[in-house]
């Protein structure tokens, strides 16, 4: 899998969680802060799409969310956040 695959993946699960919500459709890009630019978007639905990506990946995340730094706790972008799980894929689910 590559990091391109994994960002298409990230960008359409959110496409999805956003039509589902009801809220105006905002454009997703690699460069997209979830955390910051979707108003959707917030830590709790963070851990659940962290799930979701993980089931979709077959992948285990040591952190509950992959969607801002462990350390800083800075929003992370959808090409940051690809890079992250695409480190986590392989490793046994």
């Amino acid at each position: 899998m590559t990091g391109a695959e994994v960002e298409r993946m990230i960008i359409e699960t959110l496409q999805e969680l956003q039509a589902g919500c009801g809220e105006p459709a905002e454009e997703i890009t690699v460069k997209t802060l979830p955390l910051d630019d979707l108003g959707f978007f917030d830590s709790l639905l963070a851990i659940e799409t962290t799930l979701l990506l993980e089931e979709r990946l077959k992948c285990n995340c040591p952190e509950d969310s992959v969607f801002a730094d462990k350390d800083s706790a800075k929003p992370l972008s959808v090409a940051q956040i690809a890079a992250r799980l695409l480190s986590f894929v392989g490793k046994a689910a």
